[in-house]
């Protein structure tokens, strides 16, 4: 059962997906699984403060929204801007916190901050990305598929594929902008 932070982050996220449905159009049940996987496993990894909850929801919600906001695969900045737009409009701190768990959660070393929420973040995209095959820290193969048996992958990686297709005709020389060493 996950923790009231936690549980407050999947409802942030959820009401970001509600306001927004139309931007993801078919893909929202993808993209909503993968929010909420991620999330899921930030909360196996650490304990997540009651004041970050909600800023962890909408990082969620944003990490890797520019794809659909603004149709590119060149993402984080957009991510980046719209989260701290939502964040500012709902008057919640931690802009910076939440500008380092999406700008960070592509990088392939050890995330760059001291808050170990954002290692945590990247930790648990990367433990998305690859279906569990790249496990995040104290996070066992039963409770990522436990966590998969409430939010499906519903095509999951096929989109990531089709978007990288995409990526590739957007910028050929660089198809993969959003990682970083």
């Amino acid at each position: 059962m996950p923790t009231t932070s936690i549980a407050r982050a999947h409802d942030t996220a959820d009401q970001l997906f509600e306001r927004h449905r139309s931007v993801f159009g078919p893909d929202l049940p993808v993209y909503r699984g993968h929010v909420h996987r991620v999330i899921g496993v930030v909360g196996l990894q650490c304990d997540v403060p009651a004041d970050v909850a909600v800023p962890l929801g909408v990082a969620g919600f944003f990490h890797d929204a520019g794809i659909w906001f603004d149709g590119t695969w060149d993402y984080l900045p957009p991510s980046v801007r719209r989260a701290a737009a939502e964040l500012d409009e709902a008057d919640q701190p931690h802009a910076e916190l939440v500008s380092s768990l999406i700008s960070e959660h592509h990088r392939l070393r050890r995330a760059r901050h001291d808050d170990p929420l954002v290692e945590a973040f990247r930790r648990a995209d990367l433990t998305d990305v690859s279906a569990g095959l790249i496990p995040a820290p104290g996070v066992s193969r039963d409770r990522y598929r436990e966590l998969t048996s409430v939010y499906p992958a519903n095509g999951f990686r096929p989109m990531l594929l089709k978007a990288f297709g995409r990526g590739l005709r957007e910028a050929p020389l660089r198809p993969a902008p959003m990682i970083k060493l």
